[in-house]
């Protein structure tokens, strides 16, 4: 849907529908999203029953899965035809789905995968991320708050890069 203002710009609004309910009130534990994108925690058992709240950390990590993929998958903005990573992801449940990308963290052979060319600097912001995931997942007490997973994970990838 768009809308143009007063000034004449178009204005563009993306709503998602599709698990909207007018009786229904969120909770923030409801899952929904693409499987191969989701934070870890809300691919366990107890998510998936809706026993898990929904926090900013889990859009943020979910950021990291889309920008890993992407930076794996595509060249100049199409899929890519040969050597595919991840494909796997998308043909499982949510339980292996976690279990594949848990593997995909824990591998010694992730840091020597290759983006696209046109996404190696997106490959080198997603590959410290995913350094903190790992430690993240390694202890699953671990629970940071919205300010850590936006200043740690994103403050520093980020300054990295500007002074860079």
């Amino acid at each position: 849907m768009y809308y143009r203002n007063s000034k004449g710009e178009v204005i563009g609004v993306l709503n998602d529908y599709d698990l909207s309910s007018m009786k229904d009130v969120p909770t923030g534990r409801e899952r929904t999203g693409t499987v191969p994108f989701m934070a870890l925690d809300l691919l366990e058992d107890e998510a998936i029953e809706g026993q898990v709240e929904h926090l900013y950390q889990h859009d943020a990590e979910s950021f990291i899965w889309v920008l890993t993929w992407v930076s794996l998958r595509y060249e100049d903005g199409r899929l890519r035809t040969n050597g595919r990573l991840l494909d796997e992801w998308l043909t499982v449940d949510a339980n292996r789905c976690r279990e594949k990308k848990r593997d995909f963290l824990g591998s010694a052979a992730r840091h020597k995968l290759q983006p696209s060319s046109s996404h190696g600097s997106n490959w080198a912001i997603a590959q410290p991320c995913l350094r903190i995931l790992t430690i993240l997942h390694a202890d699953p007490r671990t629970n940071l708050g919205v300010k850590d997973v936006f200043d740690g994970w994103f403050g520093n990838v980020a300054l990295k890069f500007k002074n860079s």
